[in-house]
């Protein structure tokens, strides 16, 4: 049976090493086992439970688990090289974030309990782009930017029986068909 033991000295600190929680703060406690291997639990100001560790391969990997039930799962690095986190609610709605080196958020997917899956990219000019994929309604593409200081917004929504609204700022419209050429190719706006 493996013993744990409270460590006090040779702090090591495993929460750094996951730049996607790099705003999050608390008090830690380190657990060393009798091989050496540390684990770092963290008590957040607002009562989450964040426990750190490295799998086999010495990825540093968080269980966060949030006062509403909420569950994420964060790694320092997935299959990518980027680090990476999913979160479960309590809903079974699941969003998996997509960060860059710096641990910034670049995308996310939220995969919704009914069925409907929404992909969000982040552009570097920080425009937000958005395909929602509904299981009944079609899908529909969506954009959020800054033009001249204001903010606008704008959507194409292909429905089901090949119809196609738009919505909102004209130029965004046309960004966004621009945009997803690939999956709106032949769609005539009027």
């Amino acid at each position: 049976m493996m013993e744990l033991t409270k460590n006090s000295t040779n702090l090591v600190e495993t929460s750094s090493a996951l730049v996607q929680l790099k705003h999050i703060s608390g008090q830690s406690v380190f657990i060393t086992d009798t091989e050496g291997k540390s684990i770092e639990i963290m008590t957040t100001v607002d009562g989450t439970k964040i426990v750190f560790s490295k799998d086999e391969e010495g990825r540093n990997l968080a269980i966060e688990e949030r006062t509403n039930g909420t569950k994420l799962y964060h790694i320092s690095k997935d299959s990518t090289g980027l680090p990476s986190s999913h979160e479960i609610r309590a809903d079974q709605t699941e969003i998996v974030y997509f960060y860059n080196h710096n641990g910034s958020l670049r995308h996310f997917v939220e995969l919704r309990s009914n069925g409907d899956r929404v992909s969000t990219v982040i552009g570097a000019e920080g425009t937000i782009y958005s395909i929602e994929q509904k299981q009944v309604g079609g899908v529909i593409f969506q954009a959020w930017g800054s033009r001249n200081d204001q903010m606008k917004e704008g959507l194409v929504w292909l429905h089901p029986d090949g119809e196609v609204s738009t919505h909102g700022d004209k130029e965004i419209v046309s960004e966004i068909l621009q945009k997803f050429q690939r999956f709106l190719d032949g769609v005539r706006v009027a």
